[in-house]
This record gives structure tokens, sequence and C-alpha cells, in this order.
């Protein structure tokens, strides 16, 4: 067995590992995120527009919470939202709705090196 197909096979396994924890972070995390930011107008206006429980629309709730929790100071420095609001948040309840998405942008750094691998 070529290592090629090794790794394409851990690939495509962790595509849907990484699918499963971000399903999972948007249907049984977001909510309880979403009450830590209940008095925030940017969470309340964006849980308006994207309120109708689809997955597109758990998706881009789940989104903004993820740039909160990201990118902290910058969102404090624009007003969007208080330390205290960030502070708030349990350290177990940022990992689980950061740590997917991190794996995302590492599951698609090697799809692009499984790409220039396969054509090359």
């Amino acid at each position: 067995m070529s290592f090629f197909l090794v790794y394409s096979i851990v690939l495509m396994a962790g595509a849907f590992v990484i699918w499963g924890l971000m399903l999972f972070a948007e249907y049984r995390k977001l909510d309880e995120l979403e009450s830590y930011f209940s008095e925030n107008e940017k969470v309340r206006r964006n849980k308006r527009f994207w309120g109708r429980n689809q997955p597109i629309d758990k998706f881009h709730r789940m989104r903004l919470m993820v740039d909160f929790l990201s990118m902290p100071k910058t969102h404090i420095k624009a007003g969007l939202v208080t330390e205290a609001e960030l502070a708030s948040v349990p350290v177990a309840l940022k990992r689980w709705a950061l740590w997917p998405y991190r794996l995302a942008v590492i599951w698609f750094f090697a799809s692009v090196i499984w790409s220039i691998w396969h054509n090359w």
C-alpha cells in the first residue's frame, strides 16, 4: 500500500470526523454559547436574521461566535463585544466552538497538498 493511498484514506476519514464535530458544535453547543451573549446587539440581530434553525442558519450563527472567540481583541476594539461577555464563556465551551473550525483549516491545507501531490 502506497503512502499516497494511506494519506488519501486518512484525509477522507478526517473530513467526516471534522464534519461531525462541526455538526455537534452547531446543534448541541450553539444555544449554550449564544446564551452568554444574550444582551449583545450583534448576536441578537444575527440570531433574528438566521433564526429558522436550518443548517445554513446554524452555520452562520456559529460563524459569528467563532469570530468573537478567535479574534477577541479585534471585536472588543470595534465595540461589538465586551471583555466581560468573553470572560463569562467557559474554556471547555470555547474549545468546542473553536477546534472543529481550526481542524477544518488544517484539513483544507492537507487537501491542497493532496491535490498538488495527485497532479504531480
